[in-house]
């Protein structure tokens, strides 16, 4: 029987290859080179007897039979790793494993953990900070905090919180000083820098223009990939950032970030708690999807008892 299985390397070098649509990616995600990917998804097609991508400049694209392949092979793979976690269940009751974007994980996570673990006890918690969605097909994690539609297909994902956005700047940009306007009406964001976040890259722009100063330009734009670096450079006064909310509201509570001015914007996204559905109801995890519902149904409220009252 063995003999009529392909190569399970390269169907690994293929499924990684079909996911990211890209040898490059594949290569970086398995610690292999461009060219070592493109060997082994060769290896697997003269193994089938026929091509699975077309080649074309600097892309690929699956072939028809391709596209039917990958979608068995996910499949089976998916099945492996649930048959693997069912196994390691037993002996791994007392082990949590989280994937979190570096601000959820330095924001909500590290600094409530202790309320958490104390109604756990005997729970060993490990905490993956990255902006990488987490592939519950074979990375080692129970749960992932993700940012998105809520739609992954074979997962469960629970709303944790609706995400809005409006400026937060250091309290010091509130007067005027150093050649810097005091930011009073949105106008006057024209003399101060924006920071703007790579993955809301229209952010900014809806939000002026539902202020009504559609189309300014302000004195200088940075931009950044992750909230973490765009709140921290908020906190040291070089600009004025969109903040999510209800993310926000410690940092508000401490008048280390100010709101200057009362206009949410909503966003279509959410933040999510993420697991494989034959897993959900695991009672670890179930305690964790709880209390983190809990507590950002709690900075919801702080946010609201926050909101800034401006006159504009």
């Amino acid at each position: 029987m063995g003999k009529r299985l392909p190569p399970l390397l390269a169907l690994e070098a293929f499924d990684s290859a079909a996911r990211h649509m890209s040898f490059k990616a594949a290569a970086a995600e398995l610690n292999l080179t461009p060219s070592a990917i493109s060997h082994r998804v060769k290896a697997l097609e003269r193994h089938l007897g026929l091509p699975l991508f077309r080649r074309l400049n600097r892309e690929i694209r699956f072939t028809e039979a391709g596209q039917d392949y990958f979608g068995s092979v996910r499949r089976a793979l998916d099945e492996v790793a649930r048959a693997s976690q069912r196994l390691q269940a037993p002996s791994q009751g007392d082990e949590l494993r989280v994937s979190a974007v570096p601000f959820i994980a330095a924001a909500w996570l590290i600094p409530n953990l202790e309320s958490f673990l104390d109604s756990q006890p005997g729970l060993r918690l490990y905490v993956e900070s990255t902006q990488r969605n987490a592939d519950f097909a074979r990375d080692p994690v129970d749960a992932a905090i993700r940012w998105g539609h809520g739609r992954w297909p074979g997962l469960s994902a629970t709303r944790l919180a609706s995400i809005s956005v409006t400026p937060v700047a250091s309290p010091k940009l509130m007067q005027s000083g150093g050649g810097l306007r005091a930011l009073t009406r949105p106008r006057d964001l024209r003399d101060h820098t924006l920071i703007h976040l790579s993955y809301l890259p229209k952010a900014w722009g809806r939000w002026l223009a539902a202020a009504g100063v559609a189309g300014l330009k302000p004195k200088r734009e940075i931009w950044v990939d992750n909230m973490q670096q765009a709140i921290d450079a908020a906190e040291r006064g070089i600009g004025i950032t969109l903040g999510v909310t209800p993310l926000l509201a410690p940092r508000l509570l401490e008048q280390r970030l100010v709101m200057p001015f009362g206009l949410e914007l909503s966003e279509n996204y959410a933040y999510w708690f993420v697991c494989r559905r034959a897993e959900a109801d695991r009672p670890r995890l179930k305690a964790l999807r709880e209390w983190l519902v809990q507590l950002l149904a709690q900075a919801d409220v702080q946010m609201k008892l926050l909101q800034a009252k401006q006159p504009f």
